[in-house]
């Protein structure tokens, strides 16, 4: 998984470090002007331009047309356009994702399932990526894959003050319920972070010697069933930081040693796309 956030030039192009496979994604985050007329983002074979190499997925974003527009350019020409109204606004900020399946790509605008579209090219073929025309491109992350949930992992090297930890996630439509557990090495939860819409609350609290401790459920729920979710999880010396959607949340007084977590949970009515600890 690649992450930067800063002000890219355009063009931007890039080459891909590795194949793009089932279950990743590519997220691109940026903003317009209100004299923006149109956007690009494509997926290239062999190289990361228009110079008649294959374009698997080319997305167009027209404020001209108030469309968006996809296609594939294959042997030389376009196929056929698949377009759909634009429901990013000028001016504004944007998120648009790309997850990747063994099918079809699922684009998703604002954390909202968008379109599909069918690949008519392999996914193995794409190479490159790049993006152009009227726009501020501020983040480009991708990675990812297919994760089972419940989903169980040690942490390799610990998630010690200083960690970062990144959930990419959607809560199901239909969702009551899900949790993120971090794990001590006897297996208390040092951290246990619970968005329940059946009672429109975020749940935090820690179990010791099989005991909860007294929840704290201050602040509306950020999450919303059906829309995708960015969180972060900061272990900082004297507590965790959550933030939700590039915003703070709260913070959580550490009542054990933060030092001593060495796994992680997450269970519930949930997708999850992405999983990433960092040094923060």
């Amino acid at each position: 998984m690649a992450e930067e956030q800063k002000s890219y030039p355009i063009p931007y192009r890039s080459q891909l470090q590795e194949k793009f496979e089932p279950g990743q994604t590519l997220i691109v985050k940026g903003s317009t002007i209100e004299e923006s007329q149109r956007f690009t983002i494509n997926f290239h074979t062999k190289s990361a331009d228009f110079s008649g190499n294959d374009i698997p997925l080319h997305i167009s974003v027209r404020f001209d047309e108030g469309k968006i527009v996809l296609n594939t350019f294959s042997n030389g020409e376009w196929g056929k356009e698949e377009r759909k109204s634009n429901p990013i606004k000028r001016g504004e900020k944007f998120d648009i994702r790309v997850r990747a399946h063994d099918s079809k790509f699922t684009i998703f605008i604002d954390q909202k399932e968008f379109k599909d579209y069918e690949h008519r090219l392999p996914l193995s073929s794409i190479s490159h990526f790049s993006v152009d025309g009227d726009l501020y491109l501020n983040q480009i992350h991708w990675g990812g894959k297919y994760y089972p949930v419940p989903y169980e992992s040690g942490i390799a090297n610990g998630f010690g003050p200083g960690k970062k930890l990144l959930v990419f996630g959607c809560p199901e439509k239909k969702a009551k319920r899900f949790n993120i557990n971090l794990l001590r090495r006897n297996g208390d939860i040092a951290l246990h972070f619970n968005p329940r819409f059946d009672e429109k609350h975020v749940i935090r609290n820690s179990l010791a010697a099989n005991e909860w401790g007294n929840e704290e459920r201050e602040g509306k729920n950020p999450f919303e069933k059906g829309v995708g979710f960015d969180l972060v999880i900061l272990n900082e010396q004297y507590g965790f930081q959550i933030l939700v959607n590039d915003e703070r949340f709260c913070s959580y007084a550490h009542r054990s040693d933060p030092n001593d977590i060495t796994g992680l949970q997450i269970q519930g009515d949930l997708e999850l796309t992405g999983i990433q600890i960092l040094n923060a």
